[in-house]
């Protein structure tokens, strides 16, 4: 090749080089890999499509800030009735199926929860979420056991119905949590044994909004400080993927663990009013139930 030949060779291989470090740079945040998360498009505190917001959304964000993903919502149509999360309220099917590439705050255990889905998997528990004690009167009692002989509200077809049961309380079913809080509020029942999360939220729209400050009988209520949720009562909550995603697994657990480590999971917790409890050591089991039954020494 002539010289002339070289240099017009060498000319267009840096024009090249030039255009594709020119794309890269417009590409910007979008050249990051997608993290594709399934989130139920009416179900807050954890999801809601209307502002993308929510606890799953704001932790899925910080996840993907914090390893170097471009977080992607799908958004799944669901009932907006759901309240407490279980498997047959997770979109496991679409994740199975790779529609996304993950779903967060599934309860555990793994052998339960993604029962029939061989291909899903479950990280490692980054929170814990318990049905919690609601009372509005400062006189009733903030010890599971102490429930004894105390009409309690609680969610329809829940746990909550079986632990109370255990301790001879006199559980009060209702069909939302919004009719358990006003039997409260409103002096029909003792006391609520509630999903948290659903909950805490629930009290914090309620401030939110103003209604707590104008009404006294609102103001009274509130989670019990320092209450303990038995074992039976409470679960650790998980990341799903596809067995085979090794490494977005690592990258999305190792993510989180920092994001606890800072404190900034409670924060976002606390800011949508979800109690806030580190990962158990022990959780619902059908023996933390039977145990329920045996008088403390």
């Amino acid at each position: 090749m002539s010289a002339a030949g070289r240099a017009w060779a060498n000319g267009a291989a840096a024009l090249v080089a030039l255009f594709a470090s020119m794309a890269a740079v417009a590409a910007g945040p979008t050249a990051a890999p997608a993290l594709k998360v399934c989130m139920l498009a009416n179900s807050m505190p954890y999801s809601a499509r209307a502002g993308a917001t929510g606890f799953d959304v704001d932790v899925a964000a910080a996840v993907a800030a914090e390893a170097g993903y471009r977080l992607e919502p799908v958004w799944i149509d669901a009932p907006d009735t759901i309240q407490e999360l279980d498997e047959g309220d997770m979109p496991l099917e679409r994740l199975a199926r790779e529609d996304c590439d993950a779903i967060f705050s599934v309860p555990g255990p793994a052998a339960e929860t993604l029962r029939g889905h061989d291909a899903l998997t479950l990280g490692a528990p980054y929170y814990g979420a318990a049905f919690e004690l609601m009372r509005c009167k400062p006189d009733t009692p903030g010890n599971f056991r102490a429930l004894r002989g105390q009409r309690v509200a609680i969610q329809s077809q829940t746990v909550a119905h079986f632990a109370l049961l255990t301790v001879k309380a006199e559980p009060r079913n209702y069909f939302s949590l919004g009719q358990a809080f006003d039997a409260v509020r409103a002096g029909d029942v003792d006391a609520a044994l509630l999903w948290g999360p659903a909950l805490g939220y629930h009290l914090r729209m309620l401030r939110v909004s103003g209604l707590a400050l104008r009404e006294p009988a609102f103001a009274a209520c509130e989670l019990v400080a320092g209450y303990e949720p038995p074992t039976a009562t409470r679960w650790n909550l998980h990341v799903a993927t596809r067995k085979e995603r090794t490494r977005m697994r690592e990258h999305i657990d190792q993510a989180l663990a920092h994001l606890a480590k800072e404190g900034r999971l409670a924060k976002l917790a606390e800011a949508w009013g979800v109690p806030w409890h580190a990962p158990f050591d022990g959780t619902y089991s059908l023996g933390a139930l039977d145990e329920l039954r045996r008088p403390q020494h």
